[in-house]
């Protein structure tokens, strides 16, 4: 006797997709298996079909080629399978993989298909809907809401939380606020309706509607954080600081509201750089979760952030002992916070605690760091030659190398380990610009600008390495107009760079244009008020007959920075 596909284990196929009834489900839709009723009612109805070669081979090819990543013509030849066969399963193969591979519009076909051959399928008109409003079909997908509704009214909440997903996805946002108005009207009191209004309001800009919702949406659900979290999540990314203050109302009135949209608040501080108020929303979050990892983390962090490093040492301690995951980062962080208070040995002990990964070099080197001192730095330095496992992480050594010896006023060893590296790794552009900037400090810039001229062509556009070699053309060679272009390719890159500009106004400088570089200096002294970039803008300003600015300038800095060598060579050059 031959099987038919009832038997089949191919044919036992999930449900496309769905959404939990859940106030408190996410807006993505979650798979979810058809209601047992509905399963025992489609499965007395399933049509017995021979199992024809021509259907096993269509099921089995397909089935492979979707696992080798052609889910869209495995939804194709399903859907031509359904149509001769007239198996609604068919169908319902062939609208999942249509969907897996965004053919909405042949999901669309087999998934009307699959309505057509399983009329009382609530699944199939649901998907249906859901596949018609992807692609901007609303009037197609209107009646099929309506009868879902009607027919399933427990299913409502489901149902306006996929019509939130999906507006925004409308290419008509007048046409999805009238239909999503329409369907709300029956359910005044269903926070999920008074979310999808919310959303529909967003996408057309009706700010009074959306003031409107959230007030309903407060009343209704104040457990509810998803609208709160849509909301502050669309607006954070172009209005800031309406993200806050919707956050910082809705709080208000939401006393229940959960830990997780708490924390959203001080998070968004820290990203508005407010760091101080940030640690004081962190810490008045901490008298109700005093145990918390994440607040006890984030005020440890901040604490450091701030240079209150007394204050850092206890969070961050009380975070790794609440458990917080990322315990590496936070020995390595109280390993930093110790050494800078100058407690080396507490500084030792957690740098040697951090474990294998990401951290550990960092942490190793930093013990480095603490052991380089006098006449001992070379030992130090051969010491770390064993450090680092891969090739990036060699680079990484050599620079740290690097630093630690010009930190130490040990050029001449910086240069040779650097040296040792580059025979290694000859074209790293990390070393190159390590070593030319090595050179330069040493006054060899002949071989400074080689090693440069190596770095741009492993890296041609790259704006700090034109601004490099263009400032090392200006400052330390009569080649002015090279520097000029050089530097004005890494302004275009990047226009906002104070160093850039700095290199700008300094070549202009060079050139005898005075006030075109007094003009670039100014921009670059807002952004970054660096001695250099000081001595540089009064010497501008000398030249170009503003003495009284060019004192003022210098003044200002040499009381911040009484030891600069380049500020207080031009003031005794100038202004002695």
């Amino acid at each position: 006797m031959k099987p038919h596909s009832a038997l089949l284990p191919l044919f036992t196929l999930l449900a496309l997709s769905g959404c939990a009834s859940s106030r408190l489900a996410r807006i993505e839709p979650a798979p979810v298996a058809v209601a047992s009723s509905e399963s025992a009612r489609a499965e007395a109805a399933l049509p017995h079909l021979p199992l024809s070669p021509q259907l096993f081979y269509g099921v089995i090819i397909s089935e492979i080629a979707a696992q080798r990543g052609g889910a869209g013509a495995s939804a194709q030849t399903y859907l031509e399978l359904a149509r001769e066969a007239r198996d609604p399963r068919l169908a319902q193969r062939a609208a999942e993989f249509a969907m897996l591979s965004g053919q909405l519009e042949t999901a669309s076909q087999a998934l009307t298909l699959w309505v057509e051959l399983d009329p009382a399928s609530e699944n199939a008109r649901e998907q249906l809907f859901i596949a018609l409003l992807r692609s901007g079909k609303l009037a197609q997908s209107r009646p099929l809401i309506e009868g879902l509704l009607a027919t399933r009214p427990e299913r409502a909440p489901a149902v306006f939380v996929q019509l939130a997903r999906l507006t925004a996805r409308q290419p008509d946002k007048a046409a999805a606020y009238q239909l999503t108005r329409d369907l709300a009207a029956g359910y005044p009191e269903l926070p999920e309706a008074r979310f999808a209004l919310l959303a529909v309001a967003a996408e057309a800009g009706d700010r009074a509607a959306m003031a409107q919702e959230m007030n309903a949406l407060a009343r209704l659900a104040p457990k509810w954080d998803l609208p709160v979290a849509w909301l502050v999540d669309r607006l954070r990314r172009d209005q800031p600081e309406a993200a806050l203050a919707l956050l910082k109302n809705e709080l208000a009135r939401r006393p229940e509201a959960a830990l997780e949209i708490r924390l959203a608040y001080p998070r968004l501080l820290v990203s508005a750089k407010r760091f101080a108020e940030a640690r004081d929303s962190f810490a008045e979050l901490l008298k109700r979760y005093p145990n918390q990892p994440d607040v006890l983390y984030s005020l440890g962090l901040l604490s450091f952030q701030l240079r209150e490093l007394e204050a850092a040492v206890p969070y961050l301690e009380q975070a790794l002992k609440a458990g917080h995951p990322e315990t590496d980062y936070l020995r390595l962080t109280l390993g930093q916070v110790n050494q800078e208070l100058g407690r080396e040995d507490e500084a030792r002990r957690w740098y040697t605690a951090v474990g294998q990964g990401e951290h550990y070099l960092p942490a190793q080197v930093r013990m480095a760091v603490l052991d380089a001192k006098g006449d001992n730095i070379a030992q130090v330095l051969a010491r770390m030659d064993s450090m680092g496992t891969s090739e990036q992480e060699k680079i990484q050594v050599a620079l740290f190398q690097s630093q630690i010896a010009r930190q130490q006023q040990r050029l001449d060893l910086a240069e040779l380990n650097l040296d040792r590296a580059l025979a290694s790794e000859p074209r790293a552009p990390e070393l190159l610009y390590e070593r030319a900037l090595v050179l330069e400090m040493q006054g060899k810039f002949a071989a400074a600008e080689r090693d440069l001229k190596a770095y741009l062509q492993e890296k041609p556009d790259d704006a700090q390495g034109l601004n490099a070699l263009g400032y090392l053309l200006a400052n330390r060679t009569t080649r002015y107009r090279e520097a000029l272009v050089l530097i004005s390719r890494a302004h275009k890159a990047d226009p906002d760079s104070a160093m850039i500009l700095d290199s700008l106004g300094w070549v202009n400088f060079k050139l005898g244009r005075y006030a075109d570089a007094v003009r670039y200096l100014q921009k670059a002294y807002q952004g970054l008020p660096d001695p250099e970039v000081a001595a540089h803008l009064g010497e501008a300003l000398w030249q170009a007959g503003r003495k009284d600015e060019a004192l003022a300038i210098w003044r200002k800095a040499q009381a911040a920075f009484p030891q600069h060598e380049v500020l207080q060579e031009t003031i005794k050059r100038l202004a002695p």
